[in-house]
């Protein structure tokens, strides 16, 4: 067989030696390996910088390192909140802007209706692509360089509440709410109504155009929408009220409906007697799943609930307190207490259900009908609050706001006597929002005015942010872990730092969000004492506790770049009369930072540096116009008048042809 298989061999010609084969083969490895290497250290060339090929919006951002990436983030970040968000719209014809500008200032602070957070979106731009290991990471690296990734910016907060509030209310008169048929009572005895008409509306599609306007701003590209007008179809029509009508009179004979309630903590009862002289005036027809049935008008229901019930009813929960004297000793206690609040939606949904249930049937009428409440436990009860061994200073925080207005004094005052002799549980994160709030007059605030859109409005709160400022540096001075700090998106000089009057040292604080928190990451409870020195002008925040032998401080703050502000912007608005003009500061920005350290009992030292990107912002001014009148005929459209299909995106002027 052996000699067989030689024979064979022999007859056949190879083209190339074995020797040949060998040294190809060879070849063929060492360009193997010499390939991998490459990619390998493609891949590595590119593991502290953003892989090749990698876009947001249309600017490539590949090869970036975080430094670069920051810095181009942060100056297109500045130049989209410095252009704006551009809404565009039309009257009579002609086209109009509603410019705005994401950032509300006053003489309180600033705030973010559009924030992003460039160091979580540095890090998620920076390790995108590199997942695994360094051999899946180089081969990643090269495939992406081919395929081009297009991402958008992902790590925003935005205020979208507010953001909507301010298109609504700079555009609500060139609206027209549909209306539903309904019944207008003119007397209940003797009976006598009048069947009101139902009528189309237009209403601008504010959702839909502020996605888009947000998706552009993820992009990078300057924003501006079109506002669309969308029609909205009557839910009630005439026809509708007369299917019912004949049950007028029976809903009128059952009477006044009762509202009660009992205080869970001092057994008290309250009532309040829905007489028919005010569901008369509430009374509204609404479509059920079978017909239609004589409701109450949420609107108006929810109104007197606020204005005449639950002022009667909500009170805080009331954390177990400490005051204590400049020796540490408690000279006044305060003992917990539960809150109670209205809970005004689920409360109405009682009342139009009881309200309704006349509509078809007479008899088992619900003619009582109880408040419901929400329920919110203390975090710091009575029982917990003694013999907590709290015996010395842990740390101080201390900020300036002299020359601040009457009502941001007011502001101020209103949260250092909330925050005073608060107790906080070991492992506790504190919040500043959760502490200080509601930011309502109820919650004892006053208002400051600020730019919204075209117009000065304002804004409950402001301030706020001096107290979680110098929340912030007690914190720091006594050690605390740091949860959560933002700086404030422009440099207001009453949050500088006290000692080299230098930008970065501040904490911005706004309900939602941001919040400023810290955590009790000791083994005992602390407490903080507040004072406000009124003839220097400075806020004094003591943290008292039990050391544990940590010390914290924090380095005065370097400013590491000055950004110029832009020329002044003008805004036309029909707010101001004609010809007037009012303006908000400008604010040049700046890059700062410094360094928080934390020093244990075991020798164990934290280093942990905060970084603030201020952006600038050039001088805004409103300046009165003479006012467009738009005749009623524009928006008067019926339903006989057009065809239009129904929620279908038009704008004013297609409108005004169909009429």
């Amino acid at each position: 067989m052996e000699e067989k298989l030689n024979k064979i061999t022999k007859k056949i010609k190879f083209p190339f030696s074995w020797r040949q084969i060998g040294i190809f083969l060879f070849i063929l490895f060492i360009l193997g390996v010499v390939l991998f290497s490459t990619v390998l250290v493609y891949g590595k060339f590119y593991e502290t910088k953003v892989l090749p090929g990698i876009k947001v919006g249309n600017v490539p951002i590949g090869g970036m390192e975080r430094e670069e990436l920051t810095a181009f983030l942060e100056k297109m970040n500045d130049k989209l909140i410095e252009t704006g968000l551009t809404f565009s719209y039309q009257v009579d014809n002609v086209k109009k802007d509603l410019i705005i500008y994401p950032v509300l200032v006053s003489e309180g602070g600033s705030i973010d209706l559009i924030r992003q957070d460039i160091e979580k979106e540095t890090d998620f731009l920076l390790a995108y692509g590199k997942e695994g290991n360094i051999i899946s990471n180089s081969f990643r690296a090269l495939q992406i360089r081919f395929r081009k990734i297009d991402l958008p910016l992902s790590h925003f907060y935005i205020d979208r509440d507010n953001l909507l509030s301010i298109l609504q209310d700079n555009l609500i008169n060139f609206e027209q709410k549909p209306a539903n048929a309904n019944v207008i009572i003119e007397s209940i005895a003797p009976l006598d109504y009048q069947v009101t008409s139902s009528t189309i509306g237009f209403i601008f599609d504010y959702n839909s155009s502020l996605d888009k306007a947000l998706e552009q701003w993820k992009r990078l590209e300057t924003v501006k929408v079109d506002l669309l007008l969308k029609k909205y179809e009557p839910e009630v029509l005439e026809d509708d009220v007369l299917t019912i009508i004949d049950r007028l009179e029976s809903i009128f004979s059952k009477g006044d409906l009762k509202l009660t309630f009992k205080d869970p903590q001092i057994n008290f009862s309250r009532e309040w007697i829905l007489d028919l002289q005010k569901l008369k005036f509430w009374l509204e027809v609404q479509p059920q799943e079978k017909g239609f049935a004589f409701g109450l008008n949420k609107e108006k229901v929810l109104k007197f609930l606020q204005e005449e019930v639950a002022n009667k009813i909500n009170v805080q929960a009331q954390n177990a307190k400490f005051e204590t004297d400049s020796n540490g000793r408690v000279i006044e206690f305060q003992g917990s207490r539960t809150g109670v609040e209205v809970d005004l939606e689920k409360t109405y949904e009682k009342i139009n259900q009881a309200f309704i249930t006349r509509t078809f049937q007479d008899n088992e009428i619900i003619k009582e009908v109880s408040i419901e409440v929400q329920i919110t436990e203390p975090k710091i009860n009575t029982g917990e609050a003694n013999n907590l061994g709290i015996s010395e200073i842990l740390g101080v925080g201390i900020s300036d706001y002299s020359h601040s207005s009457i009502s941001r004094i007011k502001n101020i005052r209103n949260a250092v006597n909330k925050l005073n002799g608060l107790l906080i549980k070991p492992g506790e994160i504190f919040s500043t929002v959760e502490y200080t709030k509601p930011f309502t007059f109820e919650g004892g605030y006053v208002p400051e005015l600020v730019i919204k859109g075209d117009e000065m409005k304002a804004e409950i709160g402001g301030g706020l942010c001096q107290i979680g400022t110098t929340l912030f540096r007690m914190a720091m001075n006594s050690g605390m872990e740091i949860v959560e700090r933002r700086n404030h998106s422009l440099i207001i000089s009453h949050y500088n730092d006290p000692v080299n009057h230098l930008p970065g040292t501040d904490a911005t604080v706004y309900d939602p969000a941001p919040d400023f928190k810290f955590k009790n990451d000791t083994n005992n409870y602390i407490l903080i004492q507040t004072y406000m020195d009124v003839a220097t002008e400075q806020l004094f925040f003591t943290l008292w506790g039990t050391s544990d032998g940590r010390q914290g401080s924090y380095t005065h703050p370097v400013v590491d770049k000055w950004i110029p502000y832009g020329p002044a912007k003008n805004i036309e608005t029909t707010k101001l009369a004609p010809g007037e003009k009012t303006c908000q500061n400008a604010f040049r920005g700046a890059n700062a930072h410094f360094t928080y350290t934390r020093k244990f009992a075991d020798g164990t030292v934290e280093n942990k540096i905060f970084e603030s990107h201020y952006r600038s912002l050039p001088m805004i001014c409103l300046v009165g116009k003479e006012e467009i009148v738009i005749e009623e005929e524009n928006l008067d459209v019926s339903i006989e008048e057009n065809n239009l299909p129904l929620v279908e995106d038009i704008s004013i002027d297609e409108i005004e042809e169909n009429s």
